[in-house]
Formats: C-alpha cells, structure tokens, sequence
C-alpha cells in the first residue's frame, strides 16, 4: 500500500529537518534565508542539551516529529501555517507531531513585557483565523486549551527576554512551540502521563533554571489549574494575575 504524502513528508524528516518546513513554497526553494537555517540550528542546539528539561520536546525532535515555520510573526502565514499543521494531524502516523514557529530575530525587543504583548497578539490573531470554535470557551475553565481547527494544543512561548528562566530561551527570537493535547497522553493505556514523569520534569527544570518552578505550572484537568498561565511565563516567580486575554474575545 502506497504511503499518503504526509506519512512521505514524515518519513524524510528523520534525516532532513527542511522537509518538514511548512513554508512550502519557501523550503522547496532550496534556498532558504540564512536566519532560517540559524533560528533551527540555535533551537535544535538547546534541545540537544542533556539536561534540557522537556523531555517531550527532546523526543520530538530527536524522532523527526516536529514540523517548523518560520516569519511566524507575519499573520497569513502563522494561519496558512496552522491550517497546515490541522490537516497534517488528521493522518495517524503525525497525530503526535508538533509544530515550532519562529518569528524573525528583532535586535528591538528589549523589554519581556512586549513579548507577553506580542505572543498573545499572535495567538489572538489565530484564533480570529479559525472557523472552529474552542471548547470549552472560558480561560478560566481547567479544561480549556487553546485550539485551532477543533485541534486542542498546549502553546509554549520563547523568547531572549528571558533572562532567569533560561529553560524558554531557545534561539535569538520569538519561537511558539506548539504541542498536540495527543503528546501528553499514553500511547499505551491513552491515559494522560503520570506523575512520575511530571515530576521528574519539573525537577530537571528546577535544576536548569536555577530557580524554583512557577507556581502557575500545573496539570490539565486539575481544579487549580489553568492552562493559559503556563503559555507564557513571567521571568520571575510572581503569580500571574488578571484575565486571560481570550476572555474578551
């Protein structure tokens, strides 16, 4: 039985990280910007650190499961993107794929509280982009997560503005990494991953930091927990406060 192209486009990712660029038109070019090539090789250096504390995303990119778009910054290509990524999980064989998007180096983005304001302005704008609701749709709800095509994701910001909390800086510029619901579950028993393994990250970032974890990490699904404080971290251990910026939309 022939291969679909998506389980094709997989299968060379193991040896050739530019074929899984969802930029098509750009990474079928054969000439790719050179701070294309230096934002991967920067991220791909960090997560090869043994001591990285996210063993998901070790794994991920280890295995050839990560895709990557790049001017992550520009909207219609953070949607075409995205829309890119939905259709892509629908194959089984890329359900537990993830997606790195990075925004162009800016020498200008000085301060961590125009980061906050820029990752929320590029998630809002996907979300605006998306034709499927999300469900559940409060923040404040344990269960919410943002979505996109009715696909849940748990969304990561990175940025050089961080200074302390070194474990979300992987390059010189604004990266969202983002995780399929499916990758925190069990391929055996489909249950969400244990405890143990929690913990054992939070520990390898309590090391790597060098700083005691944020109080707002949690897990989904628990009572306390809500997701959208995890997104994007302050650079110290103040609790996050206010809303969510979706509770407006």
């Amino acid at each position: 039985m022939a291969m679909s192209p998506a389980v094709e486009q997989s299968k060379a990712a193991s040896t050739q990280w530019t074929a899984r660029i969802l930029n098509i038109e750009a990474s079928n070019s054969g000439a790719l910007p050179a701070w294309w090539r230096d934002a991967y090789h920067s991220y791909r250096k960090t997560l090869e650190q043994p001591d990285y504390p996210c063993f998901f995303g070790q794994a991920a990119e280890r295995r050839g499961e990560m895709f990557y778009a790049f001017d992550g910054e520009r909207p219609e290509i953070a949607r075409a993107t995205m829309q890119r990524f939905v259709e892509l999980g629908h194959d089984a064989a890329l359900t537990r794929h993830s997606l790195a998007m990075f925004c162009a180096p800016d020498p200008a983005l000085t301060s961590h509280t125009e980061f906050l304001r820029r990752f929320w302005t590029l998630l809002l704008q996907l979300h605006e982009a998306d034709g499927v609701p999300m469900r559940p749709t409060d923040p404040d709800d344990p269960l919410w997560e943002f979505s996109f095509g009715g696909r849940k994701m748990f969304v990561v910001g990175t940025a050089p503005t961080y200074h302390q909390r070194r474990s979300r800086v992987v390059g010189s510029g604004i990266v969202l990494l983002f995780q399929p619901r499916e990758l925190f579950t069990d391929l055996t028993t489909g249950k969400p991953i244990g405890a143990e393994v929690r913990r054992q990250i939070h520990a390898r970032m309590l090391e790597y930091d060098a700083m005691p974890v944020h109080p707002d990490i949690g897990f989904y699904g628990d009572p306390r927990n809500r997701e959208w404080k995890q997104y994007c971290l302050p650079d110290d251990n103040a609790p996050v406060t206010g809303r969510c910026p979706f509770a407006s939309r």
